[in-house]
């Protein structure tokens, strides 16, 4: 049986303030970074199969996860 591919949530810096972005629509904002990966972090955790990525301000991806594990379309060892 072939993995679905996991929902991809790009955390972004614009226009002063971070966005959660899926295909390029804004579902949540905050001022603080922390609290939004909080947030969104905790849906992903709910949802089956989903991908969080985090930027940094100056676009370049700090971190990525995927929720639940098993999902990570690479099987790597970090």
């Amino acid at each position: 049986m072939a993995k679905r591919k996991p929902k991809r949530t790009d955390i972004v810096y614009k226009k002063g303030h971070w966005i959660a972005e899926r295909k390029g629509k804004q579902t949540d904002s905050a001022e603080i970074k922390t609290e939004l990966v909080d947030r969104v972090a905790k849906k992903a955790r709910r949802s089956r199969g989903s991908s969080l990525r985090i930027h940094k301000r100056n676009g370049q991806i700090q971190e990525e996860r995927t929720y639940p594990r098993a999902s990570d379309p690479v099987a790597s060892k970090g």
